[in-house]
């Protein structure tokens, strides 16, 4: 009985330490469906992500700023 105790609580301990935790979802978007072209002009976005495009960029952005956040260009080009 007590190797059954152990057993079981080895195994709670495992679930608990092996499964995904994530205390930070302020830094998770979720990439919103967008009709874009797909050519390659890319843009760095002031949170230091290349988007393959304006229009990518600009789908995102929108995204962002429903959370209340702002989002800008940091330049053309990879970041």
């Amino acid at each position: 009985m007590k190797f059954l105790s152990i057993l079981v609580a080895l195994c709670l301990f495992l679930a608990l330490a092996i499964s995904p935790i994530s205390c930070d979802d302020t830094e998770k978007v979720e990439k919103p469906f967008c009709p874009c072209p797909r050519n390659y002009e890319p843009v760095c976005g002031s949170n230091l992500v290349t988007y393959p495009n304006r229009c990518e960029f600009d789908c995102v952005r929108r995204s962002v700023e429903r959370q209340g956040r702002s989002m800008g260009v940091l330049r053309s080009g990879t970041c």
